[in-house]
């Protein structure tokens, strides 16, 4: 009953590996690029195989050399380095995927669990964000996400690949290492836990809809992995920790509580701010109810106390895990 994870060694990838090599599972880790301080104590535990999703073979090799009988597919290139590199960024996220699901009917692979993101997400967005909401992303991320929901539909019902999605918002944890526009949040804990100052690059007021604590990222996966397929009828979903929007000084006062000697300074980027600002100002509230409904989702940690309290714990039990040094 092996599981094969893409993007397997990244900061969601080795976290969700750890959990399944926990449970007992058998584990493929399938990545361009090996980070192996990410995966200590589980290298002994789980295969691992360097390889590029854009090369159909390897992809290929991989799933059916190792028996796999389920797909988290969670590689690909992030958002900035996709909007630095959109012909790379398409390779990747959008040829790539069609290998995933190509190799899934292929070699009848059980389940492909897609990470997709709120990316998808854009113009024209309403103060409550639904699965129903139109998808008009601006991005060459969000597009190519967009593009692979639905051709993950496509193959669930032309060829009966059970392929489910979660749309994925801004995850915060230690050691996150990719650029992206709301990693503010990640850096601002995180440098406050080890007692750094932080310069952030957004304004006080700049508000980050849609978050996600890693360990909540987690679980979301694994219990849409897990819930029965008469179950999954919105099959792309929605689900959050936090709901409501939270701006940088929010963030900053909770953090404050742990940490009363903060120091953060604001230097905004004015691109980076007014990119943010064009939905994220827009939505009030996002609306992850199907998930509740269809697979029992409900997050055990939904506010910013409960998301910064155990990140700035994880830190100083665990900074050499996470590549952190003070």
């Amino acid at each position: 009953m092996t599981k094969l994870i893409t993007g397997g060694t990244g900061f969601l990838g080795s976290q969700l590996a750890h959990a399944l090599i926990d449970r007992g599972e058998d584990v493929v880790l399938f990545d361009v690029n090996i980070s192996s301080n990410r995966i200590n104590g589980i290298k002994d535990k789980a295969k691992l195989i360097e390889g590029n999703l854009s090369v159909y073979s390897e992809v290929f090799n991989a799933i059916r050399d190792q028996h796999v009988e389920g797909i988290y597919h969670l590689g690909s290139i992030l958002s900035v380095s996709s909007q630095a590199n959109p012909w790379a960024s398409f390779q990747v996220n959008v040829c790539g995927t069609m290998n995933v699901l190509e190799a899934a009917r292929l070699f009848n692979v059980e389940k492909v669990i897609f990470a997709s993101s709120l990316a998808t997400y854009s113009l024209g967005v309403p103060k409550i964000l639904t699965e129903d909401t139109l998808q008009r992303p601006t991005s060459m991320y969000g597009c190519g996400k967009v593009y692979c929901e639905l051709l993950g539909r496509f193959y669930r019902t032309k060829f009966g690949l059970d392929f489910r999605t979660f749309r994925s918002p801004t995850l915060v944890g230690p050691g996150v290492k990719t650029p992206g526009v709301t990693q503010y949040v990640s850096l601002m804990i995180e440098n406050a836990a080890i007692g750094k100052p932080y310069e952030c690059y957004v304004s006080k007021d700049t508000k980050s809809a849609g978050l996600m604590y890693f360990k909540d990222a987690v679980r979301a996966l694994i219990m849409l992995y897990g819930a029965p397929r008469e179950k999954i009828v919105t099959v792309n979903y929605n689900a959050c920790g936090l709901r409501e929007p939270v701006k940088a000084v929010e963030l900053e006062e909770v953090i404050r509580k742990h940490v009363p000697n903060l120091s953060i300074s604001y230097k905004p980027d004015k691109e980076i701010v007014d990119y943010l600002s064009k939905y994220k100002d827009t939505v009030q509230f996002i609306d992850d109810s199907k998930a509740h409904e269809e697979w029992g989702w409900n997050a055990l940690y939904p506010d910013l106390e409960s998301v910064v309290k155990d990140f700035i714990e994880e830190v100083h039990m665990r900074s050499a895990f996470y590549g952190i040094r003070s």
